[in-house]
């Protein structure tokens, strides 16, 4: 017999939280839903902001939501809808969780996640717990200046390798070949936290170790677009 899918709801980013990327942040969304589509799934949009007004009211027939969301106002919003019985994917535990960087710092370190040192002295960098405030310093006078001006900061040392940014779906890891460590414990932190889309970035030191740097939620995608959007809609 042939499946039969939910109606299921997209929820776009608002574009505060998407500097320098809504164009990306929007496409991934986009061809998901087209794929969803494609497989014969009645798909409908509304953006962050509608949530957040209240004026968005849940639709009885919604049984999925795939939401990009990340303001406290929508999230209650999406609260209220798991409370009703739809599933929302990344579900809003998992959000609030990525939305704190103390909160995922906690994780790694507490579960021997491989991440930067927290700063001692020398180069560093300072970030703000939520939001998109992070600072390179390049030295002590640097760092106790931006100290004063970044809210509840997380101070880590910097890190010297190659930046690598990684992309997950569940356990599928989308990254170059050659890191596949690093994929596996990107993967284990978002078992840690109930995430189920995320992505990030990550240092690979020239002896092969390496320290996972940002870790967030409903990355772009933009290097994997299309085979993440399958990924994704392998969820349902």
């Amino acid at each position: 017999m042939p499946i039969i899918l939910p109606q299921i709801l997209m929820v776009q980013r608002a574009e505060r939280f998407s500097p320098n990327a809504v164009e990306k942040d929007l496409a991934i969304l986009q061809a998901v839903g087209d794929s969803l589509l494609e497989r014969g799934a009645s798909v409908n949009y509304v953006k962050e902001e509608l949530l957040e007004n209240k004026q968005w009211k849940l639709d009885d027939r919604v049984g999925v939501i795939f939401s990009m969301a990340r303001s406290e106002k929508a999230l209650s919003a999406l609260q209220h809808a798991e409370a009703e019985g739809v599933i929302v994917i990344n579900n809003v535990r998992s959000i609030d969780i990525c939305n704190s960087r103390r909160a995922v710092d906690s994780l790694m370190r507490s579960n021997h996640i491989p991440t930067a040192p927290y700063y001692q002295q020398g180069a560093g960098w300072i970030k703000a717990d939520t939001g998109h405030d992070v600072r390179f310093a390049a030295n002590e006078e640097e760092m106790l200046a931006f100290k004063q001006q970044v809210d509840n900061p997380l101070l880590t040392a910097h890190v010297e390798g190659t930046s690598v940014k990684f992309y997950g779906v569940a356990d599928y890891f989308f990254s170059p070949a050659d890191f596949v460590e690093v994929g596996k414990a990107a993967a284990r932190l978002a078992r840690l936290i109930g995430i189920q889309i995320y992505g990030g970035d990550a240092i690979v030191r020239s002896d092969g170790t390496f320290a996972i740097i940002d870790f967030n939620d409903w990355p772009s995608f933009s290097a994997c677009r299309e085979e993440a959007a399958a990924a994704i809609c392998n969820l349902i």
